[in-house]
Parts: C-alpha cells; structure tokens; sequence
C-alpha cells in the first residue's frame, strides 16, 4: 500500500495553541526549547490533548519544528482514556495552515488499530492523515466479512 489516508479528528487541536496569539513584540526563543509540554482542554476543562516533544524550536511565528513527538488525544467520555497517539522522531507544524508534516517514520495508535508508514502529514483543515510512503495498517481487532 503505497498511500493512506485516514480520518483522524483533533490531531492538532493542542498545538494550534502555539500561535492563537503571537505577540506585539514578536518574542520567541532563539534556542530550542527542551522538554516541550502542552496540555489542551475542552470547554468543560477536561483535558482533550497533550503533546510532548524533546526539543521544540520556534523557526518562525508560522513554523515549529518538534523532535521525538508524542501527541495523545483523549476520549471525551471524561474517564481519561486515550483515543489516540502519534508518534514521530521528528515533525514541522506550519500553523497557518494547520499542518503537521514529517519524512520520517510515524507511528499512529489507536485501540482497534495501528498504522505506521513515511512521509505524511496530518491536515487539521480535513482532519485526515496521510501517509504517502510504506504504509503498514495492524487491525486489533477481527474484520468479518471483508472480502463480501
């Protein structure tokens, strides 16, 4: 399978928080940041996502790029539960048009499923994931009747 797209909802709802508000003096860091964490909550203050990166640099007000990305999204049952996680050695997340992209391996889990591949991106917009080189999808759980 060479291409993959995959509906994926609420992939970057956390780091779309990275420029809701760029400020008047144009600040950021000239140095990555280490350790990187953000948490994103629902309205009703239930965390919906947290994103965990060793090494975040600001490369401009509309690009950061992210090394050993960890994003997990949340159920929204209020039991804490994931519903997703992506993981990727290194990511580029263009905030205008609300991309993250990498060309590395990526690595997306989820409880009925668990899809890797290279060379993909997630798209806000469309709330799809594509994945356009050596896609390999591991079903966890029995497909009955596909073949009818």
């Amino acid at each position: 399978m060479n291409r993959l797209t995959y509906p994926f909802l609420g992939l970057l709802a956390g780091a779309t928080l990275l420029v809701a508000a760029e400020p008047a003096a144009q600040i950021r860091p000239s140095a990555p940041i280490k350790e990187f964490r953000l948490p994103s909550f629902d309205k009703d203050g239930q965390k919906s996502s947290f994103m965990r990166a060793a090494e975040a640099l600001f490369v401009s007000p509309t690009q950061v790029d992210v090394k050993e990305l960890q994003l997990t999204l949340f159920t929204k049952d209020g039991t804490g539960g994931f519903d997703t996680v992506l993981l990727a050695p290194s990511a580029t997340f263009l905030t205008e048009q609300q991309i993250v992209s990498g060309q590395d391996q990526v690595r997306l889990i989820r409880l009925e499923v668990e899809v890797t591949g290279e060379q993909w991106s997630y798209r806000h917009l469309e709330k799809r994931v594509i994945i356009a080189k050596n896609a390999r999808v591991i079903f966890q759980e029995e497909l009955k009747d596909i073949l009818k």
